[in-house]
C-alpha cells in the first residue's frame, strides 16, 4: 500500500470518528492492521470490538449504564490511537517525514539510556567547573557540553516521536519536571517535545503531562510554556479531548494553580496577537522599508559620514526634519509604538537569519537562550561578555531571534565586531542599571516568559522548512473561549476584554464582537460601552442594522455622546434615512454648536436629498465657523457648479488648487466646471494634470491609470454634467483629446 493512500485511509477514519461512525471506523481500520501485520494491535482492536458490541447489546435490552458514554468515549479516542499507531507503523520503514526518520534512528534506544547519558555529561560538566576558573580545561568544557547537547538532542527527539507515549516514559518524563536539579532548559525542551508530538499525533499521556507541568513545575517559564502548548492542543485536538475522561483531574489541578487566570489571560492575547503579526511584517516590507530606500542618496550619504550612532538623529534637527518630511519618522514612531506593546515586530527581520546550521536542529527552534550552548559557547560565557550583555538585553527578541542576533555577531570579523559593541556599548550600559534600579515584578516577568515563547512557536511554524509535517498551530482563529476541559477558564472578564479590545484596535472587527458577545452573555456587570464599541464593529462590516441597534442600546445609557450620535446619523444616512440623520446632526448641533464637522455633515444630508440650496447654507456656515478649517472649500465649490453659479465655484476651485494640497479629483471636477463655461482647452488641461497625479502615485501596472479615473469620475458625475448641458456622447471624444499630448 502507498504511503499517500494510508494517510487518506487514516484521515477518512478520522473523519469516520469525529461523526461518531464508530462501527465504520472499525471496518475501515482492520485492512491497515492486515497489512501492517501487527499482533498487538490486532488484539488491541478485537478487545475494543468485544467492548462496542456488548455496550450495544446492553442498549438494544434497555439496560441502564450510567458509564455508557465514558465507555463509549474511551472506545473512541482508543480508536483514534490504533489508527494513527497502525500508520505509523506502515510509513515508518520508508517515510521520509522528520517523524518517520527519528523513529527510525531512536528505536532501539530506551529514553532512560539517553537521560543515563545526559546526567553523566551533566556531572562530568559540574567537576570540570568545580576547579578555580583559571585551572578550567576549555577544550574538555567544550567537548563535554556538545555531548550533553547530544542526549539533549536525542532526549527531545525520542520524547516528540514516542507514539503513544509509554507509561514508563511517561513516568520518566514526570520525575525529570520535579526535579529541582535538572536544568529548566532541558525541561523547557521536553515541555516543547511534548508539544511536538502532539501537533502531529493526539496522545493522552503526553498532554497530561503539560497540564502537570504547569502545575506542578517551579519553573515560571517551563509553566508558561506547558500552558501555552495546552492551549493549542486542546484547540486543535478538541474533540479528542472533549472525549477524555482521564485528563478531567490533571484540568482541574491545573485550573487551581494560583497563577492560571492571569496566565490564560495573558496567553489568549499573546496568540490572539499572532493574527497581526502578517499585517506588521506586510507594514514593514511594504511601507517601512521602500521608505527608506527612497530617502535621497546624498542624504544617506551625509549621514553615513556624520553619524556614528543612530540616537545622534535626533541631535541634528536638518536629519529630523528630513526624515519627517519623507513620512519614515512617523512610521518608525508607529512600529516603535507597537514594539513597546510586545508586537512581533523583528520577524521579518529575523526570518533571514534562520539559515544557520544551528536551525537544521529541530529542537533548536526551542531551545531558551543560554550561555552553555555551543553555538554562542565561548565569546557569550559570563553574564560580563559583551556579547552576552548586548543579546540578552534586548528586551524585545524572543529567543529564537535572540540565537540569530549572536550567531550573527559571532560570524562577524572581530574588528567589525567590536565597532559595533563600542557603538551599543552605552546603550547597553544603560538598559543594565535601569535594570537594576527597577523593582522585580514577576507578573511581568511571566508576561514576558509567554510571549518570547508563542514568538518562538510562531517562527517555528512559519519559518522551518518542514513545517507542513506537523499540524499548523497558528492557522486557527485563536478563539479558545470554547476549549473543553477549562470550563470557563477561558472566558474569564479579563482574558475576553483584553483580546476584544485587541480584536477592535487592530480591525478584526468579527472576531472583535464575538468576544463582547461572550462578555455580554457573562455574570458581569454590563458596561454600556461595549454596545458602543459593538456598534462600531457592526458599522465597520456594513451591517447597518445591528449597529443602529447596538448603538441605540448605548445611547439609553448616555444620548448626549457626541461620537456615538454622530455614527447613528451615519448609519442613518448610509441606510439611505437621511430624515432620520438629519434629526440626529441636529441633536450634536444642540449639544455642540461649534462642531464644524457636524455642521458639514448637515450640509452633507441636504446635498444627498438633493436640497443644493440648503447644502450650500450649512457649507457657508461651516466655512465662517473656521477660518483656518477649510474643508467647507470643496462642497461649496461643487454646490455652486451645480447651481450654476460658475464664478464662485471657479473663485474657490483656485483657492483650493492654490492655498490648500489639492487632490486630482480637484482637478477634475474644476475641470467638468470649465467644460459647462465652455472653456474646453482649460477643462482639458485640468483632467490631464489630474491625470498626471493619478499616474505619478502608482505602485505597480495593476493599479488604474490616471485616464480610468477620468473615465470612471465622468461616468459617476454623468447626471451632474447632464444638468449643466454637457452632452454624455461627447466624454469618449474628451477622454481620447486628453490622450493626445
Amino acid at each position: 500500500m502507498e504511503l499517500n493512500e494510508i494517510k487518506r485511509i487514516n484521515k477518512s477514519i478520522h473523519k469516520l470518528l469525529d461523526d461518531s461512525r464508530v462501527n465504520d471506523a472499525f471496518n475501515t481500520i482492520e485492512p491497515l492492521i492486515q497489512e501492517a501485520g501487527s499482533w498487538n494491535l490486532r488484539e488491541q482492536l478485537e478487545q475494543l470490538r468485544i467492548s462496542y458490541r456488548f455496550m450495544l447489546q446492553y442498549l438494544q435490552q434497555g439496560i441502564v449504564d450510567p458509564q455508557r458514554n465514558e465507555v463509549y468515549n474511551s472506545i473512541i479516542n482508543k480508536l483514534y490511537t490504533i489508527a494513527d499507531s497502525v500508520t505509523l507503523d506502515l510509513t515508518e520503514p520508508t517515510g521520509k517525514e522528520i517523524i518517520a526518520a527519528r523513529r527510525r534512528e531512536l528505536n532501539a534506544t530506551s529514553l532512560e539510556s539517553i537521560v543515563s547519558s545526559q546526567r553523566a555529561e551533566i556531572n562530568k560538566f559540574n567537576l570540570l567547573n568545580a576547579v578555580p576558573k583559571e585551572q578550567h580545561d576549555a577544550q574538555a568544557i567544550d567537548n563535554v557540553i556538545k555531548q550533553r547537547e547530544i542526549h539533549e538532542t536525542a532526549i527531545f527527539n525520542k520524547v516528540w516521536s514516542s507514539f503513544p507515549l509509554s507509561s514508563d516514559d511517561a513516568k520518566l518524563i514526570s520525575t525529570l519536571m520535579a526535579d529541582d536539579d535538572y536544568p529548566d532548559y532541558a525541561k523547557c525542551l521536553i515541555t516543547a517535545a511534548l508539544f511536538l508530538g502532539l501537533m502531529c499525533f493526539y496522545d493522552e499521556k503526553k498532554l497530561q503531562l503539560l497540564f502537570d507541568t504547569y502545575t506542578t513545575c517551579p519553573s515560571a517559564q517551563v509553566q508558561l510554556r506547558a500552558l501555552v502548548s495546552v492551549l493549542l492542543v486542546l484547540k486543535v485536538h478538541s474533540t479528542q479531548a472533549r472525549r477524555s475522561t482521564a485528563l478531567a483531574p490533571h484540568a482541574g489541578a491545573m485550573i487551581e494553580s494560583p497563577n492560571f487566570e492571569s496566565d490564560m489571560a495573558t496567553i489568549q492575547f499573546q496568540l490572539a496577537r499572532t493574527r497581526n503579526t502578517e499585517n506588521i511584517t506586510r507594514r514593514v516590507n511594504e511601507e517601512l522599508m521602500p521608505d527608506i530606500m527612497k530617502i535621497q542618496p546624498d542624504m544617506l550619504r551625509k549621514m553615513k559620514n556624520d553619524i556614528t550612532d543612530i540616537t545622534d538623529l535626533e541631535a541634528n534637527p536638518e536629519w529630523q526634519e528630513m526624515l519627517e518630511n519623507s513620512g519614515l519618522a512617523r512610521k518608525m514612531e508607529e512600529l516603535n509604538e507597537l514594539q513597546l506593546e510586545g508586537s512581533d515586530v523583528y520577524i521579518s527581520t529575523f526570518s533571514r537569519l534562520k539559515t544557520f546550521p544551528f536551525f537544521h536542529t529541530l529542537a533548536n527552534w526551542f531551545l531558551p537562550f543560554h550561555e552553555l550552548s555551543s553555538a554562542i559557547h565561548g565569546e557569550f560565557s559570563g553574564d560580563e561578555s559583551p556579547l552576552m550583555m548586548v543579546v540578552t538585553r534586548a528586551p524585545f527578541l524572543c529567543n529564537s531571534d535572540r540565537y540569530s542576533f549572536a550567531l550573527s555577531l559571532s560570524s562577524m570579523p572581530a574588528s567589525q565586531r567590536s565597532i559595533l559593541l563600542n557603538q551599543v556599548k552605552a546603550q547597553v550600559e544603560q538598559v543594565g542599571e535601569m535594570q537594576k534600579t527597577e523593582l522585580p515584578d514577576p507578573k511581568q516577568e511571566r508576561q514576558r516568559q509567554a510571549n518570547m515563547y508563542v514568538q518562538d512557536l510562531y517562527r517555528f511554524f512559519k519559518l522551518f522548512s518542514r513545517r507542513r509535517e506537523f499540524i499548523a498551530a497558528f492557522d486557527t482563529d485563536m478563539d479558545f473561549t470554547q476549549l473543553p476541559l477549562l470550563g470557563n477558564a477561558a472566558t474569564s472578564h479579563s482574558a475576553v476584554t483584553i483580546v476584544a479590545e485587541f480584536y477592535l484596535k487592530n480591525g478584526f472587527y468579527n472576531d472583535a464582537i464575538k468576544y463582547y458577545t461572550y462578555l455580554l452573555e457573562g455574570n458581569h456587570d454590563i458596561d454600556p460601552i461595549i454596545y458602543q464599541k459593538m456598534g462600531f464593529c457592526y458599522q465597520s462590516l456594513g451591517d447597518t442594522d445591528n449597529a443602529l441597534r447596538h448603538y441605540k442600546r448605548y445611547e439609553l445609557a448616555d444620548d448626549t455622546n457626541v461620537w456615538t450620535l454622530k455614527h447613528i446619523a451615519a448609519c442613518y444616512r448610509q441606510a439611505g434615512d437621511h430624515d432620520k440623520a438629519f434629526q440626529y446632526y441636529s441633536k450634536i448641533e444642540s449639544i455642540a454648536p461649534s462642531n464644524v464637522a457636524n455642521t458639514l455633515n448637515m450640509g452633507h444630508c441636504m446635498l444627498e436629498q438633493g436640497r443644493t440650496e440648503e447644502a450650500l447654507s450649512y457649507y457657508f456656515k461651516a466655512d465662517l465657523m473656521d477660518e483656518s478649517d477649510h474643508r467647507a472649500r470643496r462642497p461649496i465649490a461643487w454646490c455652486s457648479f451645480l447651481l450654476g453659479n460658475d464664478d464662485r465655484s471657479l473663485d474657490y476651485y483656485d483657492r483650493i488648487i492654490t492655498e490648500d494640497k489639492p487632490t486630482p479629483g480637484d482637478y477634475v471636477n474644476r475641470g467638468h466646471l470649465l467644460l459647462a463655461m465652455k472653456k474646453i482647452p482649460e477643462a482639458i488641461e485640468s483632467y490631464r494634470t489630474a491625470a498626471k497625479l493619478i499616474d505619478s502615485k502608482k505602485k505597480n501596472n495593476s493599479d488604474p491609470s490616471g485616464l480610468s479615473f477620468i473615465h470612471d469620475s465622468m461616468l459617476a458625475d454623468k447626471q451632474a454634467l447632464s444638468s449643466r448641458g454637457i452632452n454624455a456622447d461627447d466624454i469618449p471624444l474628451l477622454l481620447d483629446a486628453i490622450m493626445v499630448s
